[in-house]
């Protein structure tokens, strides 16, 4: 079944050179560079805490994968994850990144380092895992989408849900026209948070001087306080992140991308409100955006995990992690295998691995990280600005947008 906002009808009624770029063809690998069957995959990690520890193991259970490098800011993690491989251990990342004997990288760093190391990656001909959201600004996810496209490496983003087959099921039953046209969608995402101590502290000796000044990177240079470089602060300020908009909305609003191309229908045009501070912890929470996607209205609020496609005739379908739900159980019926639209993918690091060999597209692919994430910029930039904000994904710019809202496209960066 043919669906009317499909990435094909997409870039046939697209018309321009803005569209074209939107979608990154690191999908035309030469075939020749793909890996062999039986040939190792080097693999290198840049950050190594909580999440960037998880994602390790993850490849590490790949017999496609030999991990081989880890790089982050403090001594004792990077040390730990170089043992665990027997590869070798850096502060600076840009250190292994010359070696050509790796083949791909996972970013698993704060939010803030996401798509400058990203960058720095493919510009060195390595593909990635990069772990959501995003990036900090709309410019920073354009950005990202033109590089990996003009290096012809390939993007996994960590939106492990589409690993798990309840949410792929949700998705393409959606997809498959059971519940007819998608007419609303809700999306709800957990909230974020204010408080945080900035009381200027001793920097660790596991992190040091030179740790800390690698873990600010880009962003502006403040002093080192026990509540900056750790959870929930890397998710709650604003230097390092735009809060649980973009990090725990990247979910959700990845499912609705995934289910529903109304995104790419016509104008988004979203307004909303939400609440900021005080404290440390400056990103949105408490937010409540009212969105709409071409004629789609959407609405993203803070709660559970859940997102839900409501169909013309009232019917739904519900996707979250935690499992799939419709209004009634036979919409939930997947089409023979050789009708299905929407790839499968059953483990989501080796999902990687096998685009790397087969030069077939990741399941969690860059163009549809930018949409996601553009819709939670969009967000963080009408409630920071208190007005409405219109996008053309199409020609990848804001619509009639005023001074202030042009300036939050992007950051000013620390040499």
């Amino acid at each position: 079944m043919s669906h009317p906002f499909s990435r094909r009808n997409f870039l046939k009624t697209a018309g321009t050179a803005a569209a074209a770029s939107f979608i990154a063809p690191n999908c035309f690998l030469l075939a020749e560079e793909a890996k062999g069957a039986n040939e190792k995959i080097a693999v290198a990690s840049i950050g190594c805490g909580g999440r960037g520890n998880d994602i390790f193991r993850g490849f590490m259970s790949c017999a496609e994968a030999q991990l081989v490098a880890v790089a982050d800011c403090y001594k004792s993690r990077r040390t730990n994850l170089a043992n665990a491989c027997e590869g070798k251990a850096y502060l600076d990342f840009h250190e292994f990144l010359a070696d050509p004997s790796i083949d791909a990288v996972i970013v698993a760093t704060p939010d803030h380092w996401h798509v400058p190391a990203a960058i720095a990656a493919a510009k060195a001909k390595k593909s990635c895992y990069v772990e959501k959201p995003l990036g900090l600004t709309i410019a920073e996810n354009l950005m990202c989408e033109k590089v990996f496209a003009e290096n012809g490496v390939f993007f996994q983003y960590g939106t492990q849900q589409r690993s798990q087959h309840n949410c792929w099921l949700g998705c393409e039953c959606v997809r498959q026209g059971n519940i007819g046209k998608v007419v609303a969608i809700e999306v709800d995402a957990p909230n974020g948070g204010s408080g945080g101590d900035a009381t200027e502290a001793p920097i660790p000796d596991d992190l040091g001087e030179d740790g800390y000044r690698q873990w600010l990177g880009t962003a502006p240079v403040r002093p080192y306080s026990v509540d900056r470089c750790k959870v929930p602060g890397t998710y709650y300020i604003y230097d390092y992140s735009i809060g649980y908009l973009g990090g725990w909305g990247a979910h959700p609003l990845d499912i609705m991308v995934w289910g529903s191309e109304a995104d790419l229908s016509g104008i988004v045009t979203v307004e909303g409100t939400g609440k900021i501070g005080p404290g440390l912890y400056d990103t949105v929470h408490n937010w409540e955006m009212k969105i709409m996607l071409g004629d789609v209205p959407l609405t993203f609020k803070t709660g559970g995990d859940r997102t839900r496609f409501i169909g013309e005739t009232g019917e739904w379908i519900q996707v979250s992690r935690g499992g799939t739900s419709a209004s009634k159980p036979e919409l939930l019926t997947a089409p023979a295998p050789e009708d299905e639209i929407l790839p499968r993918s059953g483990h989501h690091c080796q999902n990687l691995l096998q685009a790397m060999k087969t030069g077939k597209q990741p399941v969690s692919t860059l163009f549809d990280a930018v949409r996601s994430d553009n819709i939670s910029q969009l967000c963080d930039i009408a409630v920071r600005t208190g007005s409405v904000v219109k996008w053309d994904a199409v020609k990848q710019e804001l619509v009639d947008a005023t001074d202030e809202q042009k300036k939050m496209l992007k950051r000013e960066y620390h040499a």
